[in-house]
């Protein structure tokens, strides 16, 4: 891996609400860099449940948290995401020119036209071994971030997901707003709302009409289903 690479969009974290935000950027043509501390995809449907009934999540009666990371990669693999895994990012900083660039434990520097924080909880600590089933969940080097925040989450505005940063934006359990609820299926909503901001953002302001997978000759094409 090369000291600076770039993408689009940067996403610190890999759970649920990153990986379908993969999605909702790929079918506009957005790619996406994810990085996570842990060595998979998943976040704590990795660790905390892989195997754990889930009855929430709307259209699956009941589903499990590998069962549904599973299929968000199937869903998101078209999009062609670059996934940094086993690595943490440690800085976050915006250049003079509005891109953002992210440092990495390794050294390595990302930068990219927007980023989104779905950092979770926290951040598992994987012992010695790599055995993720054993990770302890830590505070991340993102609550020393110097980002508005209430009740432990970064605070954003509830129509777009952006925080008081330009072109950063929190989805997931890594945001706060009123009346907000850490749901997987709420992170989600948030994804879905952060990414259309987000293709305002990398487009220099410009509003874009949401095109839908059913009538989209486009979308489909680029979900190689046409």
């Amino acid at each position: 891996m090369s000291n600076r690479e770039n993408a689009d969009v940067l996403i610190v974290g890999a759970g649920p609400a990153a990986l379908f935000a993969i999605f909702q950027l790929g079918i506009y043509g957005f790619r996406c860099h994810l990085v996570d501390r842990l060595d998979r995809a998943g976040g704590q449907c990795a660790v905390l449940y892989p195997d754990k009934p889930i009855y929430d999540v709307p259209g699956f009666p009941e589903t499990c948290g590998g069962a549904l990371t599973e299929l968000l990669m199937r869903q998101a693999a078209p999009c062609e995401p670059r996934f940094t895994l086993g690595r943490a990012a440690v800085e976050l900083a915006c250049e003079a020119d509005g891109t953002w660039e992210v440092g990495l434990d390794d050294g390595t520097r990302l930068r990219a036209g927007g980023v989104i924080l779905a950092t979770g909880i926290g951040m598992f600590d994987i012992p010695p071994g790599g055995a993720v089933e054993a990770a302890e969940l830590v505070p991340g080097p993102a609550a020393q971030w110097p980002l508005e925040r209430s009740r432990g989450g970064i605070r954003v505005d509830p129509a777009t997901f952006e925080t008081a940063r330009k072109g950063l934006f929190a989805i997931g359990d890594a945001c706060d707003y009123p009346g907000k609820l850490k749901l997987i299926l709420s992170g989600f909503h948030e994804a879905a709302l952060a990414t259309q901001q987000m293709r305002r953002h990398l487009s220099g302001g410009k509003r874009s009409s949401v095109e839908y997978s059913t009538t989209s000759r486009r979308v489909r094409q680029r979900l190689g289903r046409d």
